[in-house]
């Protein structure tokens, strides 16, 4: 796999909002691929992730807040990179939220969004990870917590073409595992679906969610499971 991050590597990105953080897993890539950044914000809507995420990061210039995405707290034109990762599967809003990601970045500042998608040349240990994904989300719909399929890579397009943006690009690109089914990797990844069995079994169609479960830890040792194809985009402000 190419770093397709190395396009970054050239960019002072200045003040940096990463939406919808969770445990900040972009802000290390963020960390990681740009030239320089004055200050990193992250927010989300879930308290446990946003503790998490704070404990993770304690450096002056990375901070994190409790906030909705769709209604964000700060002046027009604040940042000058706007960013959202493999987040977009959980927004109930998606129009106001991105009306909002854009009133808050700088008229030509740049907005990055990766998604990873569930159709196209996968390989079985990828469609593991999509099949583990869409079971997690009917879990949250159950209980009241919007969390749909991933999408198609088409409708990601279509998503963020309707955006005004000008100089977009859009990459395509997977992490690959030697080896799938290595312990230190799908460990995390079984004991992960066991505790979400344990949350569903009080949830009507528990049986079945269960039963599926069961199905998908069994697919994760005798197949292994890795990172989908996803989709990383850039643009710029109009």
């Amino acid at each position: 796999m190419k770093d397709v991050f190395k396009k970054l590597s050239h960019i002072d990105a200045g003040k940096v909002l990463d939406a919808a953080t969770g445990r900040g897993d972009f802000i290390n890539v963020i960390k990681q691929s740009f030239k320089s950044y004055s200050q990193i914000i992250g927010v989300d809507s879930s308290d446990t992730a946003v503790r998490q995420a704070q404990k993770t990061f304690p450096e002056n210039d990375i901070e994190i807040y409790r906030m909705e995405l769709e209604n964000l707290s700060y002046a027009d034109g604040y940042f000058d990179t706007v960013c959202i990762s493999n987040s977009l599967h959980h927004l109930e809003n998606k129009d106001q939220v991105f009306a909002e990601l854009l009133r808050v970045l700088k008229k030509g500042g740049l907005m990055i969004v990766v998604e990873m998608y569930r159709d196209g040349k996968q390989n079985q240990a990828q469609q593991t990870h999509i099949m583990m994904h869409h079971w997690f989300a009917r879990i949250d719909t159950l209980n009241k917590t919007y969390h749909w399929e991933t999408f198609k890579r088409d409708d990601i397009l279509e998503l963020v073409k309707a955006l005004p943006l000008k100089e977009t690009s859009f990459e395509d690109y997977y992490i690959p595992v030697d080896n799938p089914t290595e312990p230190k990797l799908i460990e995390p990844l079984i004991k992960n679906v066991q505790d979400w069995i344990k949350k569903c079994e009080s949830i009507p169609e528990a049986e079945f969610i269960c039963c599926e479960g069961q199905k998908i830890i069994e697919r994760i040792k005798t197949i292994g499971c890795v990172s989908a194809s996803r989709l990383l985009i850039t643009g710029t402000k109009k």
